[in-house]
């Protein structure tokens, strides 16, 4: 087991939870239309959207509901998986925004949401593909707490991103199965 702490678990997801509140800030008090920088699919300005939706929110509602699951799951990501962290959370956050920007429907997406549930999917497959203790404890206590996350990649509202939804949950489980086999990953 390597050397970790809690709030050096939080550290990556910290960072990415504060420019989210930058870019609201600079939105909601400068009048910049950040937002309008979101997930186009299948558009060269849609691009853009690839790497900055997750920090580009539509409301504070919005905002803190990807702010604390972002923390969480990010911090036990990041504490109990510290040698896969940083590729999960890459994938979860890249490769979730590629297969929007692919495959979703016409719409500005935006939000971290997608990678709420890349990281959610992830905790939840990778405690049932490895077996072990500690990652089933995870993965028990990820679904007691967002179990939601199963409902959450079905279109029900036009005006949530379903497809970022579905696109994080498909991430997550390849990264679990990618992972699971691999001996150290604390």
């Amino acid at each position: 087991m390597t050397n970790r702490s809690v709030l050096g678990s939080v550290v990556v997801p910290l960072r990415l939870v504060f420019l989210m509140w930058l870019f609201f800030f600079f939105e909601y008090n400068f009048g910049y239309p950040l937002s309008a920088f979101g997930i186009h699919p299948r558009s060269l300005i849609g691009l853009i959207g690839i790497f900055i939706a997750p920090m580009l929110h539509a409301n504070i509602v919005h905002l803190i509901s990807n702010t604390f699951p972002l923390l969480f799951l990010g911090g036990v990501l990041f504490y109990f998986y510290p040698r896969i962290a940083v590729m999960v959370f890459f994938r979860a956050y890249l490769w979730t925004n590629i297969l929007v920007w692919l495959f979703a429907r016409n719409a500005n997406h935006i939000g971290a949401s997608g990678l709420v549930y890349g990281i959610a999917f992830f905790l939840i497959f990778f405690g049932l593909l490895r077996r072990d203790f500690m990652s089933l404890v995870i993965s028990i206590i990820t679904i007691v707490l967002y179990g939601g996350v199963f409902y959450g990649v079905l279109p029900t509202d036009p005006n949530i991103s379903w497809e970022s939804h579905f696109g994080g949950a498909l991430v997550g489980i390849t990264s679990a199965v990618t992972f699971s086999a691999k001996r150290k990953v604390d």
